[in-house]
């Protein structure tokens, strides 16, 4: 009989799926020559300060530009991490059920580290685009983070689901 991480159950093939559809999501914004990407990141960004800054629309334009430009380098760096998150929680729900200081855990992170230099070697091939060592470690912590969050993820839910499968004292 296979132990239970050895097992292709149907939620480790989800978060394999998930996975896959996570690494095709990052190779497209990675596909983006430097000023479409710069564009897309730039909407992010002015959709950001205008739901935190008061009355932005009515600042100048070269005042908008500006802030703009100072938020955008951290809005990029920020969604790096944050893609390479949600695939550090599949790729670790994909592994199955497994300590946190494990083979498969290192395989884990192995996995976002591996897919963070394709991705900066594929952007090096791009326009305008470059291959970044600092890119590569700010995608990896976002995988350990990632991977550290689905391990809360799952112990509490196994702390509710004993919780509600505890047996009840009877009172006397």
């Amino acid at each position: 009989m296979k132990s239970i991480s050895t097992k292709l159950t149907k939620t480790r093939i989800l978060f394999i799926l998930l996975t896959i559809s996570v690494m095709v999501m990052i190779f497209f914004f990675s596909s983006e020559n430097s000023s479409d990407s710069s564009n897309t990141s730039g909407n992010v960004v002015r959709m950001i300060l205008k739901a935190f800054v008061r009355n932005f629309d009515d600042f100048p334009t070269a005042k908008q530009l500006s802030m703009i430009k100072s938020a955008q380098h951290i809005v990029r760096k920020l969604a790096h991490f944050t893609i390479y998150a949600v695939l550090g929680f599949c790729v670790s729900f994909s592994f199955g059920k497994r300590k946190f200081l494990s083979r498969q855990t290192l395989e884990s992170l192995m996995v976002g580290f591996i897919y963070a230099v394709s991705d900066e070697l594929h952007q090096s091939h791009v326009p305008g685009r470059s291959c970044e060592f600092k890119d590569v470690m700010i995608d990896t912590s976002g995988t350990m983070t990632g991977i550290f969050v689905s391990f809360v993820m799952i112990a509490v839910i196994h702390y509710l689901s004993k919780r509600v499968h505890k047996p009840k004292i009877e009172e006397r």
